[in-house]
């Protein structure tokens, strides 16, 4: 069940390459479609009949286009709190190739496992199986993980689902789910964090590299939202490494920790030198966020809206 928040401006569809005016439910029309998708030009002869995920992003979204039941198998993390009974059952019948991920939150997966599967559609990139990797089979990955990023916004959600809904033939259902998200993203308190900082940031176990996010991330136009102001907003990138000693100085009154699985990663903030001065770990602010409510631009964006603001309260 989908869940509320803030008024955008619907875009149209990127490209609606080999595309009909009208749109069947079941359409398999063979037309070719085209797609622009992190730099490179994606062609396929229909749209695809077996997809694997390498991750969970795009879940939501397929199934508000009608072809979640074109994904043969799926690897990576898929935690259920995302996800409503409905769509936790279907994903519980997709193979799952491997849900092994590194200390970054990486897949870790073999190039031979996903071809195996002899898909015509990849979502998502890891270090394995990627753009670079594969001509076997066409591949997408978020454009918010893309090298050439840009200021992260709520259209960036708009642009998530015409990508899907191109490559699908379903553009007439990707613009309900459009108008459908455009009316839920219309209650946001836009000043429940009002004159509170916050710090976005990603640990790695066992006292690895600490991440954090700057404005090429959907996590800033999120917690801009709710009217917390990001201490990293002069960090252009998505994403950069950080010292303990720059988030000590950045001294945020509220810290939120993305994790894939296990909100036990706080305690590595915790344990940074220097963490018992910055305020949000006196305050008892430290808040173990799963990743995917805050990172790519896709309709979870909204639940972590909600999640945020009820941690204001």
């Amino acid at each position: 069940m989908r869940k509320s928040l803030l008024s955008v401006l619907l875009v149209c569809p990127l490209i609606l390459a080999g595309c009909s005016s009208t749109e069947e439910a079941g359409s398999t029309d063979s037309a070719a479609i085209v797609v622009e998708n992190c730099g490179n030009t994606v062609e396929l002869d229909g749209p695809p009949e077996r997809v694997v995920l390498q991750k969970a992003p795009a879940v939501l979204t397929l199934d508000a286009l009608g072809v979640l039941d074109r994904v043969v198998a799926k690897a990576g993390a898929y935690p259920e709190e995302y996800y409503s009974d409905e769509i936790n059952a279907k994903l519980d019948e997709i193979e799952t190739l491997s849900d092994r991920l590194d200390a970054s939150g990486h897949l870790e997966i073999t190039k031979e496992a996903i071809i195996a599967q002899d898909p015509d559609l990849i979502i998502g990139f890891s270090d394995t199986v990627n753009d670079d990797t594969v001509t076997e089979a066409a591949i997408v990955d978020e454009a918010g993980y893309c090298e050439d990023t840009k200021e992260a916004s709520f259209d960036d959600i708009y642009d998530h689902i015409d990508l899907y809904a191109t490559l699908f033939g379903r553009e007439e259902r990707g613009e309900a789910y459009k108008k459908e998200i455009a009316a839920e993203l219309e209650g946001i308190d836009s000043t429940a964090g009002a004159g509170e900082t916050v710090a976005i940031v990603y640990p790695t176990e066992g006292g690895g590299t600490l991440y954090a996010y700057g404005t090429g991330s959907m996590s800033h136009p999120i917690v801009e939202a709710v009217g917390l102001t990001n201490v990293f907003a002069d960090e252009s990138d998505r994403v950069f490494e950080i010292s303990a000693e720059q988030l000590v100085a950045a001294n945020p009154d509220r810290i939120l920790v993305l994790h894939q699985t296990d909100d036990s990663i706080i305690e590595e903030v915790y344990s940074l030198q220097g963490a018992d001065t910055i305020t949000a770990v006196q305050k008892g602010q430290v808040t173990p966020m799963l990743f995917n409510y805050f990172e790519p631009a896709t309709p979870l964006a909204l639940d972590g809206i909600k999640l945020l603001q009820e941690e204001l309260r």
